[in-house]
């Protein structure tokens, strides 16, 4: 957790110093505050700091004189630093999100652009809701050259929201890269630019690979309001099932609902001894594995469970979970990639990049 809060105190030093160079709050040549005194105005340590001016040093707004100090740099007035806003729900909780944009940031600093790191953690929907579409306004006003936004999930509210968010973009003139979901539900698109996994093929791997393990109960469980996303795995594990000729579709179903209330589990696994559940991620699978522990039953004897994602908990739960790997490596340096290409060229037509991933196979589904 530490960890986390440490790369948020960095991006926000960071993005208030570059914010005060770029809004000429700073004469060229001042000298900046001492990095103790950064760290003391910022509540962080003094490495934390060093990170944030390193960053900025990179993008060429200040020069760290030994000795002396550190300074003001202005860039060259001909030569425009790029700005882009992440709008990612989640960020900071979700470990593939946290992995995805990482990689973005470590490129943006090779390209010299600048990202700003924004979304929100809060727990209650409405406040969630109230930060994300704050950031869209500051976005705004800050006029950047673009904003990769991964669309509001697990609200009744999230379409309409969703809606307003990007239509705030287009009145802006603002570039919007999507990624991971569309705004809208599948088989439907917009007429945004999208990177994500193969969802599609995520649900038929991860159905057919316990349907060839001998389940003769295959099932697939999500939480009310999933993203589009999840809609996709359904559908690629409803294909698995009517392809395979020896499991019946009457015996693979989909449960909407509270993995942690043990009688909606119940219901989920009481039709037969073995059955095996695909889990439309892996927070998901791991909350399912400890209801399951809790009602005494044998995961993998007589309950199979996997998930999406292979987050770095997975290997480490108390029955290793057999899951999906997104490579979030492919997905930020496509997002990266769309998004200049479409302020290259505005006209050309929304473009949808699937990326392939892998099985990682473990204990959870009886392989292993």
């Amino acid at each position: 957790m530490r960890t986390i809060v440490e790369k948020i105190k960095y991006r926000r030093i960071y993005q208030t110093i570059y914010e005060d160079i770029v809004n000429g709050n700073y004469q060229n040549g001042q000298r900046l505050p001492s990095g103790n005194e950064l760290a003391k105005k910022f509540s962080t340590s003094r490495p934390t700091v060093t990170k944030a001016l390193g960053k900025l040093q990179k993008a060429g707004l200040i020069e760290a004189c030994p000795g002396s100090g550190t300074y003001i740099r202005y860039p060259d007035k001909s030569t425009k630093i790029m700005s882009f806003g992440l709008l990612i729900p989640g960020l900071g909780e979700t470990e593939i999100f946290e992995s995805v944009c990482g990689h973005m940031a470590r490129m943006a600093d090779e390209a010299k652009l600048n990202l700003i790191w924004g979304g929100s953690m809060a727990d209650n929907a409405e406040t969630r809701r109230r930060q994300i579409e704050l950031l869209t306004l500051r976005y705004v006003q800050q006029k950047v050259e673009g904003v990769f936004f991964t669309p509001l999930e697990l609200t009744s509210e999230k379409d309409h929201i969703n809606t307003r968010i990007v239509s705030t973009l287009d009145e802006a003139k603002i570039p919007i890269v999507l990624m991971d979901r569309d705004i809208v539900t599948f088989p439907n698109r917009s007429k945004y630019d999208l990177v994500s996994a193969d969802n599609f093929r995520i649900g038929y791997v991860m159905a057919k690979h316990l349907i060839d393990h001998g389940y003769p109960v295959v099932k697939f469980v999500a939480r009310p309001y999933s993203a589009p996303t999840v809609l996709l795995r359904m559908s690629g594990f409803q294909e698995a099932l009517r392809q395979t000729g020896s499991v019946s579709s009457t015996l693979g179903s989909i449960g909407i609902g509270d993995v942690d209330n043990l009688e909606f589990v119940r219901d989920l696994v009481k039709q037969t001894e073995r059955v095996g559940i695909v889990c439309a991620n892996d927070t998901t699978a791991a909350r399912l594995m400890h209801s399951l522990s809790e009602m005494g039953y044998d995961i993998p004897k007589q309950v199979a469970v996997v998930g999406v994602d292979d987050i770095k908990y997975a290997k480490y739960l108390r029955v290793p979970l057999t899951t999906y790997r997104q490579h979030c490596q492919d997905i930020a340096k496509m997002a990266i990639n769309l998004m200049l290409s479409r302020i290259s060229d505005p006209s050309l037509p929304p473009r949808q990049i699937c990326l392939d991933g892998e099985l990682i196979t473990r204990k959870s589904c009886g392989c292993k």
